[in-house]
């Protein structure tokens, strides 16, 4: 709140008359219609402010008025637009902290017009008026402009006559103030919407622009003077060198001059990257900064020579933005962008697209950087990829000659461990017969050598088993896969069928829970469960109530079957010997076996792009896991 409207010298101590003011006049009709018809047509708030004060002022009856519109910081009321007051007597209030208690403030909190008629009135509810009130004796009229409970500002009116407002009157300046407030309101929407779209517009001519190029340099250059002037007067890229410096690598302003002058400055000041200096602090937080208004008192009490601070107010910062260029989660640079005049501030709307712009420049700085990186090495790459080529040519003939040999060689122990097992058929039968024939003829008179040819015929049984293992175990590797869909739920049924006929005397407990269908060789996939459960049988033969479970559940694109018994179990640490060909973890006199069988297990399940493992602990029994792809 000002001093109000002061008329020609001495008409202010003039006795003005005082009484009831007339009914709506033909005046005020006219000077209504006026204001309607220019802030219908206002298109920006400036538009409606300029029109409330050049026809509704006259048009209220007034000899003076304000339009005071809230600030960005939503702590203080700000003059948008005067008239009839002397700049001398606006200045002390043009920016009106909402503390302070004046009819503009308290008709902006209460949401509530007020009519002061009389000096008297004016001085008693406001202390903080009388010096401002000192040569005024007319009448003050403060009118929220608030649409549906938003409240944009206050328009204050200063009667030079002393008057009585009556209810005609305060509806004619309510309906006026209304009238106003819905202006604002649209243009202010209308504005937004055009800050929305130039942003928009803004946003996609950068990205454009960024993904044009790979020069760091002409792009940040072409993004700054994209800025400038649609989003700042003054902006300002700086990168990090390796001695802890910023350095401007981008400065654009509409005047080359003050380019130069700011080049200077800061050779002459070189920006450190240090919590006491703003552009370095924002870098090494990683914390942007808004500082909305710059006054020349903040500049008094920086702690720098006066020529510093006369340079620095020769660059007419006003209202700064300074954000963190990101990438990849780091800092790799400083945007600052800068207006040089308070009519424009920043707010956080502002800083929110200034984030965005740095955003997109960090990007474009790290994918330019790694391209030049990227650039340096390939010419050091391509020397290295002729040496190389050169290398994995001989490489490449030196592994089909290694591959064709070792094709042979596998293809010849495969050949020789299928006819050197059925070779061993016949002689294997043929010591078991004999020795057979022999005990039946020595069994009476000689007990001893009896028992040596019960040995003789043990050791037989477990050579054509372990003969039996060696052609399965070479079978699974040279029979092609036949892929179909295998219903291992079928394929368990079948395999726990025959074991339980096979072990008529056992008790053993099935927990068998529901399996998936895989692609995979039915019969191979037979024989691999075939052996995993005919060992938890095994090794389960000393409980008085054996329990087997198997189940399984899908993970990360595979399935997992684990069978799980009660039995012995045995050593984790040697877990993984137990998928070796003739590697066992218990001794025959204990559990039979000739170690083929999970060998063969890893076999089958690796043919089928699978794995397989185990866990155990002594007595606590074992749980057997493979794993196959949902396809192979």
């Amino acid at each position: 709140m000002f001093e109000p409207f002061q008329g020609a010298p001495g008409q202010s101590e003039q006795a003005l008359p005082s009484g009831p003011a007339p009914s709506l006049s033909t005046t005020h009709l006219q000077g209504w219609w006026q204001l309607t018809q220019a802030l219908s047509t206002a298109q920006t708030p400036q538009h409606v402010t300029d029109a409330v004060v050049q026809e509704g002022i006259g048009a209220m009856g007034a000899q003076a008025g304000s339009v005071m519109l809230l600030g960005q910081s939503g702590t203080a009321l700000t003059i948008a637009a005067f008239s009839g007051y002397t700049l001398a007597q606006v200045e002390p209030w043009r920016v009106l902290s909402l503390d302070r208690t004046t009819p503009a403030t308290q008709a902006f909190k209460q949401s509530q017009a007020l009519f002061i008629e009389t000096k008297q009135q004016a001085t008693l509810d406001y202390p903080l008026l009388q010096d401002t009130l000192q040569h005024f004796s007319g009448s003050i009229v403060a009118l929220p402009l608030v649409v549906q409970d938003q409240r944009l500002g206050v328009l204050s009116l200063s009667f030079n006559a002393q008057r009585l407002f009556s209810e005609v009157d305060r509806l004619y300046l309510l309906s006026l103030a209304s009238q106003c407030a819905q202006a604002l309101q649209r243009t202010t929407a209308l504005q937004e919407a055009q800050v929305l779209n130039d942003r928009l517009a803004f946003l996609a001519e950068a990205g454009e622009i960024l993904s044009g190029s790979l020069d760091m340099t002409v792009t940040l250059n072409t993004i700054a003077q994209l800025a400038v002037p649609r989003l700042a007067d003054w902006c300002v890229i700086s990168l990090p060198t390796s001695d802890g410096l910023l350095v401007p690598v981008t400065v654009v302003h509409q005047d080359p001059t003050m380019v130069d002058l700011l080049r200077q400055f800061i050779a002459r000041n070189p920006v450190e990257i240090t919590a006491e200096n703003g552009s370095g602090r924002v870098f090494l937080t990683n914390v942007p900064e808004l500082v909305p208004v710059v006054t020349d008192e903040m500049y008094d009490v920086i702690p720098q020579t006066e020529d510093w601070k006369a340079e620095v107010r020769r660059l007419q910062l006003r209202s700064v933005i300074t954000v963190p260029m990101r990438s990849r989660g780091r800092v790799v640079g400083v945007l600052g962008m800068a207006r040089t005049s308070l009519d424009r501030v920043y707010g956080p709307a502002d800083l929110t697209f200034a984030l965005e712009v740095a955003a997109r420049s960090g990007a474009a700085v790290e994918n330019a950087s790694l391209y030049g990186q990227a650039q340096q090495e390939v010419l050091m790459r391509t020397q290295a990829q002729q040496e190389l080529d050169a290398a994995l040519l001989l490489l490449e003939e030196r592994v089909k000659e290694r591959t064709h040999e070792l094709e042979q060689v596998n293809g010849e122990l495969e050949a020789f461990a299928y006819s050197a097992s059925h070779d061993l058929r016949t002689p294997i039968r043929h010591i078991t017969s004999f020795a057979q024939l022999l005990n039946r003829h020595l069994q009476v008179s000689d007990p001893r050598a009896s028992r040596l040819l019960d040995q003789i015929q043990q050791a037989a049984t477990r050579l054509t088993a372990t003969v039996d293992g060696i052609l399965s175990l070479s079978k699974s590797s040279r029979l092609p896969l036949q892929v179909e869909a295998v219903d291992l739920n079928a394929v368990v049924r079948d395999v726990v069928r025959g074991l339980a006929a096979f072990h008529p005397d056992r008790v053993i407990d099935w927990q068998l829970a529901p399996l998936p269908v895989v692609q995979g060789d039915a019969a191979l996939l037979q024989l691999a469960l075939q052996n995993l459960l005919d060992n938890a049988v095994k090794y389960t033969q000393f409980q008085p109530e054996a329990l087997i479970q198997v189940a399984a559940q899908e993970e990360d694109g595979e399935y997992l079957v684990t069978v799980r018994d009660n039995g012995v179990g045995f050593e984790a640490e040697y877990a993984h010997k137990l998928f070796e060909a003739f590697q066992r973890l218990h001794h025959p006199a204990e559990f039979e076996g000739t170690g083929i069988g999970l060998a063969n297990v890893r076999r089958i399940v690796g043919r089928h792009g699978g794995r397989v493992w185990a866990e155990s602990e002594p007595g606590q029994g074992a749980c057997f896991s493979l794993s196959l792809p949902k396809s192979v």
